[in-house]
């Protein structure tokens, strides 16, 4: 198994705890400001790595700190870089995070040379390799977004991969728009629950999901935050509720539980089984401050799961 992650990679700059009504002031104390990796494509590249699975990672940095940081830190959890590009044209994208007492948080993102990615940075040779390929940051890859996705995605579909995306709020608000050519060659789509609200133009999980699999979608999974996700195909729908956990930090949880459901399902799992083993990684996620920090290896997942399990008889 190889999977190939494709789009959004950025520096996080993660300051906390953070009283959102105080930022009118002119200094306000906070207990600690940490520089992370971040970005989804990259966080879900990491996760998977982390849990055992062989990535590649295609994406673009600058010529500068930054980008050399998150090189290395690709490198250092054993993710191919071969379809890492630098260019002197940008910054290495970068995000200031503002997370709060409750563990929520507020990103100010610049797109820098995440803005510049193109279907044309991914090299065949690559494609070639993996098994699965993801797409991670829809909506805050410009250059890539629309028509470059559904090229990349019906082309891996062509030669036998199964193909998956997850994206980003849409500022621009052409929500629909540019992601309707890409729905087509999706075997799974995991956008959250307020993402597939604009796209879909509605507010319920199973309207979503109808909406998406009539766009040919195969697998619909809609991320509901602290309410778990719905998880939908032609031939089953179900609710996933969250496990008890600390919550220090939500940064990366969406996509923690996407490395995690990735994992399982090219692992020929059912789909419910799928979703338990992607709510215990997003579990373990938000215990930590940072996107990846806090996720362990899948020995610790499975551990978990199976005490978890074994509670529930106990009570039964």
């Amino acid at each position: 198994m190889r999977i190939l992650c494709v789009g959004q990679l950025v520096a996080d700059i993660i300051a906390a705890p953070v009283e959102y009504e105080k930022l009118g002031t002119d200094t306000e104390q906070v207990n600690s400001i940490e520089v992370h990796n971040g970005g989804d494509c990259m966080n879900v590249a990491i996760n998977l790595a982390k849990l055992g699975v062989n990535v590649s990672f295609c994406g673009k940095v600058g010529d500068d700190p930054f980008g050399a940081y998150l090189t290395e830190v690709l490198q250092l959890y054993g993710v191919d870089t071969r379809g890492l590009t630098v260019t002197d044209k940008a910054a290495t994208s970068s995000v200031i995070v503002l997370v709060n007492a409750s563990g929520q948080r507020v990103f100010l993102y610049s797109g820098g040379a995440n803005n510049l990615l193109c279907f044309e940075d991914v090299d065949d040779a690559l494609l070639h390799e993996c098994s699965h390929v993801h797409i991670g940051g829809t909506y805050l890859l410009p250059a890539m977004d629309g028509p470059g996705s559904a090229m990349l995605l019906k082309k891996a579909q062509q030669m036998g991969k199964t193909t998956s995306m997850d994206v980003t709020w849409d500022s621009s608000g052409r929500w629909l728009e540019l992601i309707e050519p890409c729905l087509p060659f999706l075997d799974v789509f995991m956008p959250s629950e307020n993402e597939a609200s604009r796209i879909c133009g509605t507010s319920l999980p199973q309207s979503m999901a109808a909406f998406l699999k009539s766009k040919g979608v195969k697998i619909v999974i809609i991320k509901l935050g602290s309410r778990g996700s719905y998880i939908e195909s032609t031939q089953e729908q179900f609710y996933q509720p969250v496990f008890p956990a600390d919550v220090l930090d939500t940064t990366g949880a969406g996509d923690s539980f996407t490395a995690g459901f990735l994992l399982k399902y090219l692992q020929g799992l059912s789909l419910r089984n799928c979703a338990e083993f992607a709510t215990a990684v997003a579990a373990h996620c938000i215990g930590t401050i940072g996107a990846t920090a806090g996720v362990p290896d899948c020995q610790t997942i499975e551990q978990f799961l199976k005490e978890i399990h074994s509670d529930r008889r106990k009570t039964a």
